[in-house]
């Protein structure tokens, strides 16, 4: 009898988790760099500039981190990949940084710095102008405020890795000629 060697399915899942993590970890930190800087993401006066700093230092390294899964893929399956197949390494990096970055701000607000949290809830009550029913509003909410910005952060993380994954795609798909023997 014939022994036959089966070769191991090659996901994207570990890389993928493994890489969405470290970008969750790297968020957090980014957090606490901003406060220490004394820059406020959710501050409506912050400047230009410092809007502009903090979309780049949150985006840009959640794209590379989307396109190096999607790359280092690809060469684990001999430079060769399908748009299916990049886009789906892709956007599992997007799904679990979503999940992993609503956990991060729902664990900051609650638990590492809710003074954080009652300063977004004071600017909502600022942002109300007296307004009585938009209070009332903000009160009622407060208890669930934390939930809904977990929630934001993960379709918006989702949302930006999912074009993200299909623009990587595009660019980096290289299908198997059909006369290839690997």
């Amino acid at each position: 009898m014939e022994e036959k060697t089966v070769e191991a399915v090659k996901t994207p899942n570990a890389m993928a988790f493994k890489s969405a993590l470290v970008y969750a970890i790297y968020f957090l930190a980014l957090i606490y760099v901003f406060k220490f800087a004394g820059i406020d993401q959710n501050d409506p006066n912050s400047s230009m500039a410092e809007k502009l700093v903090g979309s780049l230092a949150s985006y840009l390294p959640f794209i590379l981190a989307i396109v190096y899964v999607q790359t280092n893929y690809k060469k684990a399956l001999n430079d060769f990949i399908s748009f299916k197949t990049a886009f789906s390494a892709g956007f599992k990096v997007a799904a679990y940084a979503g999940l992993f970055i609503a956990i991060v701000l729902m664990v900051y607000y609650k638990v590492l710095d809710p003074t954080a949290f009652e300063r977004l809830i004071d600017a909502a009550r600022e942002a109300a102008a007296g307004d009585a029913t938009q209070l009332k509003g903000v009160e009622m909410m407060k208890s669930y405020m934390v939930f809904f910005i977990g929630f934001g952060a993960a379709i918006t993380y989702t949302l930006l890795g999912l074009v993200t994954s299909l623009i990587g795609a595009a660019v980096i798909k290289k299908e198997v000629p059909l006369h290839f023997e690997g």
